[in-house]
């Protein structure tokens, strides 16, 4: 198993152990806009059981997660940490939930785009299938597929 599934079938709760407060940042996201689609996942407490449904859904289909370039963000009160793909963004979850417009008490998911745009937004878990779909709709998505399937 690699590393990446590793970390991402532990769950929110081992990494929220490991997480540090970040210092916020012009561009909350800035450091892997083009690189990565950033996937923040807002939960008011690690005990959310719509986290959990969330983290299990990620982790099933890690695969999808790394063919799509996601990095996947948990944003608690307080903390945001990464659980797949990037390190965790050099942004306070204040900041990003004041980007986002996400209440403290809220949950939801939020896809970011490669150039920084929001994408999808949840208010309830995400399934893989619609999270993926999305993606595979998306000019850039389908340029990456185009390139991959004739790499001249």
């Amino acid at each position: 198993m690699s590393l990446s599934r590793r970390m991402l079938v532990a769950g929110a709760a081992g990494a929220m152990a490991l997480a540090a407060p970040r210092q916020p940042a012009a561009d909350e996201l800035g450091e892997v806009r083009w690189q990565y689609r950033p996937l923040l996942v807002f939960t008011p407490d690690e005990a959310d059981p719509r986290l959990s449904r969330q983290t299990t859904m990620l982790a099933e289909a890690v695969d999808g997660l790394e063919d799509r370039k996601l990095a996947v963000y948990i944003v608690e009160l307080g903390r945001v940490f990464t659980t797949f793909g990037a390190p965790a963004p050099a942004a306070e979850a204040s900041a990003l939930r004041r980007r986002f417009r996400v209440p403290d008490d809220a949950f939801r998911v939020v896809l970011v785009g490669l150039d920084g745009g929001t994408k999808l937004t949840a208010d309830e878990p995400l399934d893989m299938e619609r999270l993926f779909a999305t993606i595979d709709g998306m000019p850039m998505r389908r340029q990456e597929l185009r390139r991959r399937a004739d790499p001249r």
